[in-house]
């Protein structure tokens, strides 16, 4: 609803269905521009909660990277479950 606060819940991604494309780029005026497409979520009522579902969903892998490459030589996290070491050494090679 246009002019109200969105609350927490209103901007929740976790009813994420399919992952989009976030582009940020400079605009024509020489601001910047972030454009949301292809996204999709459960409940996402207009496109300005879709969009901020979206971004937050973003904002929170964004944040996990940064903090891989803070802590991490060479950044980047990886999380597999169910594989034990000898399966991974092997796909490794």
């Amino acid at each position: 609803m246009s002019g109200t606060v969105l609350t927490r819940h209103e901007v929740d991604y976790v009813d994420l269905q399919k992952i989009g494309k976030i582009t940020i780029d400079q605009s024509p005026e020489g601001g910047v521009r972030i454009l949301v497409d292809g996204f999709e979520f459960e409940h996402a009522g207009g496109c300005r909660e879709h969009v901020t579902k979206a971004l937050a969903w973003a904002r929170d892998v964004l944040n996990t990277e940064v903090q891989a490459n803070r802590l991490i030589p060479g950044g980047h996290l990886v999380s597999i479950f169910g594989m034990s070491q000898e399966d991974l050494d092997a796909a490794d090679e």
